[in-house]
């Protein structure tokens, strides 16, 4: 047998094993539709001998319990929600590390003035192992001011680190350990996440006293477009100063979200936002191809409609407010005021609509630009460039 092993309905599905079948079925296999917690599963149940068997696999995370095929010592582990979450805790934990540096003295002059000769402010935040090598992802506004970085692993051990590659428009870095052996994380698909699910975010907030903290939510949102240049997953997993960079993980021990920041103020709570994985993805197969995150870039400006400044639904376009001389888009004759309405035949409502749909394309690829000009659509093809080239 493999991971398609099949098991017999027990307890949980109680009210599923006293389905009739009559005699006359009852050495046919029957497929049925299967539905947990309201939603069909991926794959039917089977009556096989007035019995109802399930693929394991087929039943969604949010069901309260996981299952686990051994097939080396061929045995079927089942798991309830509660060891479930202890499990998946365990399993992250030795690839959340800590990150402690001293603040450069330019980013931070200005803040303390005369007081910084009292000795440098030391920033921190938290980061996940990417490769077994010592590569560790996190976010750009933990190491960008930072030097003198240091890593910490779940086993107290310090490493000094060395930035790599930053990417502040995603807010992604990696930097690097000579140390070997490590345990690296599994990133999931952020596409197939959803709200409701159960996540875990692990992290360092506020001191090196509350390493690894873990704390539990659900996917609050999806795709929000909130700060930045990319959508963000809103959980309201608690996360804190020092969280920054650390993972959010679903139920089958995955990243799906790199945490960025929150909502802070009076009355607000339980508003966190992560980097979807498939960003964190796509910048680091760029940062392993070219060291940095190669654009495409037109050489405009875009601005938004009040409804997408506002989080709100748009159907409304990205109009042009700036054109730079001697850049691409001048070449391909847009004019200032021109409202950018798909990409490719892809419409575009927001800004980042607009960055989402960039990560199909490198610098120097043809885009078919559609744009509304006086009341009419046009079609515009621009080969794009870099940004440093202009």
């Amino acid at each position: 047998m493999n991971k398609h092993f099949i098991f017999r309905f027990f307890c949980v599905f109680l009210a599923l094993t006293y389905i009739l079948v009559t005699p006359s079925l009852a050495n046919e296999i029957q497929d049925i539709p299967l539905y947990v917690n309201e939603r069909q599963a991926s794959e039917n149940a089977k009556i096989i001998d007035n019995k109802i068997y399930i693929p394991f696999e087929s039943l969604p995370q949010d069901s309260g319990i996981s299952f686990e095929w051994n097939e080396t010592n061929r045995y079927l582990s089942i798991k309830s929600e509660e060891s479930t979450i202890a499990s998946v805790v365990n399993k992250i934990s030795p690839s959340v590390v800590g990150i402690i540096g001293n603040l450069k003295q330019s980013a931070v002059f200005n803040q303390y003035g005369d007081d910084y000769a009292l000795g440098p402010p030391v920033a921190s935040g938290t980061g996940v192992i990417y490769k077994s090598n010592g590569y560790i992802v996190t976010n750009a506004h933990v190491v960008k001011d930072m030097e003198n970085i240091v890593v910490l692993l779940v086993n107290g051990n310090a490493y000094k680190a060395k930035l790599k590659a930053i990417d502040e428009e995603s807010d992604i870095a990696l930097i690097k350990i000579d140390k070997g052996g490590l345990t690296p994380v599994t990133f999931g698909d952020s596409s197939n996440i959803f709200v409701g699910e159960q996540v875990i975010a692990i992290g360092t907030p506020l001191s090196f006293s509350l390493q690894n903290s873990a704390t539990r939510g659900i996917i609050s949102g999806v795709n929000r477009a909130i700060y930045g240049s990319y959508r963000f997953i809103q959980s309201d997993a608690a996360i804190n100063s020092g969280n920054s960079g650390g993972p959010l993980v679903n139920m089958k021990g995955e990243v799906i979200g790199i945490n960025s920041g929150k909502y802070q103020g009076f009355g607000v709570e339980g508003l966190s936002f992560s980097i979807p994985s498939n960003t964190v993805k796509y910048v680091l197969e760029h940062f392993e191809l070219y060291g940095k995150v190669k654009r495409p870039y037109f050489g405009f400006e875009l601005s938004e409609g009040i409804a997408a400044k506002y989080g709100l639904p748009s159907e409304e376009t990205l109009p042009i407010i700036k054109i730079e001389e001697n850049s691409a888009a001048q070449a391909a004759g847009l004019q200032i005021d021109d409202e950018i309405v798909a990409v490719n035949g892809v419409k575009i409502h927001t800004l980042p609509d607009f960055s989402e749909e960039m990560k199909k394309y490198l610098p120097g690829d043809a885009i078919e630009f559609t744009i509304l000009r006086n009341g009419q659509e046009l079609k515009v093809n621009i080969t794009s460039s870099e940004k440093s080239d202009i």
